[in-house]
Formats: structure tokens, sequence, C-alpha cells
């Protein structure tokens, strides 16, 4: 898996001396993030190819949305806008949801 690698190669960096700023830190994270947006769309095309009705499934739209929060949040952590202060965002952790016929 990749993010599993990106994680060991910046543990290595970071065990021989070279120490991440939080920026590049943060940036990596935003790639992590992209990594894992771009495994849910494979998912969900996967479900959607299989057809399964069953009584639960897992609410990719939701997902998604906690996704581009948490970039949006980093984003404007990395580059703050002085105009508006951000409100906070409540993330529902909840994804999975019951089918109504």
């Amino acid at each position: 898996m990749r993010i599993t690698h990106a994680l060991c190669l910046a543990a290595g960096l970071i065990g021989f001396g070279v120490q991440a700023s939080e920026s590049d830190e943060l940036a990596l994270v935003i790639k992590q993030l992209d990594q894992l947006q771009a495994a849910l769309d494979r998912a969900r095309v996967v479900s959607v190819q299989d057809g399964q009705h069953t009584r639960f499934y897992f609410d990719y739209l939701r997902a998604t949305n906690d996704i581009k929060a948490i970039r949006q949040g980093i984003g404007v952590y990395l580059e703050p806008s002085r105009a508006q202060p951000v409100a906070p965002f409540a993330f529902s952790g909840q994804y999975r949801q019951e089918r109504h016929p």
C-alpha cells in the first residue's frame, strides 16, 4: 500500500536525522488524503458493479465530504485567511447507512 511506503520513508528520513517540518508533514497528509479519496472512488465503483442490495451500505458521499473538510482545514492552517475565522466542523464518523426501500 502506498500510504504505508510513504510513512516508512518519512520515518526513515527522520531516523537519519533529517527532520521534516510541520508543513512538510501536513503536505504529506494531503497527498495521503488524495490517495485515500482515490481508493474510496475505486471502492464505490466496485460496489456499484457488484450490485449488492444489502440492508447496509457504506456512505461514500459522507466519507468524501469528511476528507474534503480535513483537506480544507489543513489548507486553511497552512495558508491562513485573515478575512474571516473558519467555523469548526463536526464529523459524524458514521459511514454505515441503512437502505430504505
